[in-house]
């Protein structure tokens, strides 16, 4: 029974951590931002990490994958498990602190002369646990945290009694096909995306091809690295290219239009808010807390007049009832007189492509002279070009000279333009306002592809 339970939680473990670790490296990118986001000062306050955060995201990505499958072939039980149990405490201590960050309240940091000031916090809204694909809110994640957790308990005790060892034939193929099948459904039920279960496939088969032709004593190790091949040469193609698969916004077939529109222009009930009013019992002395929704049907109740005075109607908003809340909140397009040409360029009669760059000063420019051809030849055709990008017009008109760029380059918010495409630069084919292909620098179609494809 107890040898069962152990199989059981190591199915369940392994699997998850095998999607979760995929999706991520999918999105490898986004998984970095998301690790920005922690190490602000206003969150954890780790700033030296920053300029490692995309190694420590594709360092995470590529760990959580091999201690999955380890878990599942039983490689290295002891080291696995301990692991498994660090990584899985760490996280539900993380969980938790997001959980219950006061978006309002305020922390004490240390400036660059060692001044303790004080600075307002910056919650996490999403863990980033399985990317775009799955967005769990901190609470969410917690408690998904905590399950894993107490399943990672059995592993460990039976870890450390001997009760886990590499596969045998038939273990072996029991819980690599049940671990496969549930792979399946969360892929087919939960992210609309088949690959995960392909891509564990090949795992497992390099990793059992090694343990029946390799007679080591470092065979496990040897098997570690064989799947720690396959998970770098995925994730050197997913930074080097884009995603597999975009769950974003502005993903291959979503409207940007659409996506950008409020609650009441889709004719849906959207989010409702309210202010947190603050009223001092006269005869007591105590506060009470009363939302703005409650107080118009209160005050002017005599009970409520005689007995309570104000103190502040200046308090924090609460959210009273979820709603609908647009996609994209803050994508629009400025040109160098300030305007916002975001519904023109949206809404024009034809092909758009668009220039994007999250970060001028960093643009790779090693393609930008096909750039400028597919925008040239495009323009010739009656497309529509255009560039976005992070920096003011007087940066974006140094640019176009130095490189010869002959489309006009508008501004943007850096912060959505990560999300717009996870490639600096990157360019997105738009017609009606949907998103038709995007590739990044390295893939630049030449205009004889695009139009035949067009």
């Amino acid at each position: 029974m107890w040898n069962a339970i152990i199989k059981i939680c190591r199915l369940l473990v392994g699997s998850l951590f095998i999607v979760s670790g995929l999706i991520k490296a999918n999105d490898a990118l986004g998984f970095m931002y998301k690790l920005e986001e922690y190490f602000e000062p206003g969150a954890l306050n780790l700033p030296g990490l920053t300029e490692w955060a995309l190694p420590l995201a594709v360092f995470i990505c590529v760990g959580e994958i091999l201690l999955g499958v380890a878990m599942v072939i039983g490689a290295l039980p002891r080291l696995t498990a301990t692991l498994t149990g660090v990584i899985m405490a760490f996280f539900t201590w993380l969980t938790w602190y997001t959980a219950n960050c006061d978006p309002f309240g305020t922390k004490m940091v240390a400036d660059a002369l060692g001044v303790l000031v004080e600075i307002d916090n910056q919650c996490v809204l999403a863990c980033g646990c399985f990317g775009n694909a799955i967005p769990l809110t901190p609470y969410e994640s917690f408690i998904k945290d905590v399950v894993l957790s107490i399943l990672t308990v059995p592993i460990l005790i039976g870890a450390f009694t001997d009760r886990i060892a590499l596969n045998d034939k038939r273990t072996g193929m029991v819980l690599i096909s049940a671990s496969l099948f549930m792979i399946y459904l969360f892929g087919e039920l939960m992210l609309d995306w088949n690959f995960p279960v392909l891509f564990a496939a090949v795992a497992y088969a390099v990793a059992e091809g090694l343990k029946m032709r390799v007679n080591i004593a470092a065979k496990e190790w040897v098997m570690a690295l064989g799947v720690t091949a396959v998970c770098v040469a995925f994730q050197f193609h997913t930074l080097n290219h884009l995603p597999l698969k975009d769950y974003r916004a502005y993903a291959v077939g979503e409207s940007i239009i659409e996506n950008r529109k409020s609650a009441e222009e889709l004719g849906l009930q959207g989010p409702v808010y309210a202010t947190e009013y603050t009223f001092r019992n006269v005869n007591t002395g105590t506060d009470t807390v009363v939302l703005s929704s409650d107080w118009l049907k209160i005050y002017n109740e005599p009970w409520f007049k005689s007995t309570y005075e104000t103190v502040s109607f200046d308090g924090k908003e609460v959210k009273v009832s979820d709603g609908y809340e647009p996609r994209i909140l803050d994508f629009q397009i400025i040109d160098n007189l300030g305007y916002d040409r975001t519904d023109e360029f949206l809404n024009y009669d034809g092909d758009v492509l668009l220039y994007v760059s999250k970060d001028l000063d960093q643009a790779n420019t090693s393609n930008q002279a096909e750039m400028n051809a597919l925008a040239n030849a495009a323009g010739a055709a009656g497309w529509m070009n255009v560039g976005l990008t992070n920096a003011p017009a007087d940066e974006n008109k140094a640019f176009q000279d130095a490189h010869g760029v002959t489309y006009g380059m508008f501004t943007c918010d850096q912060t959505e333009l990560k999300i717009v495409v996870r490639s600096n630069p990157g360019i997105v084919w738009l017609k009606d306002g949907v998103v038709q292909e995007k590739w990044a620098w390295r893939d630049v179609p030449s205009w004889e592809d695009l139009s035949q494809v067009n």
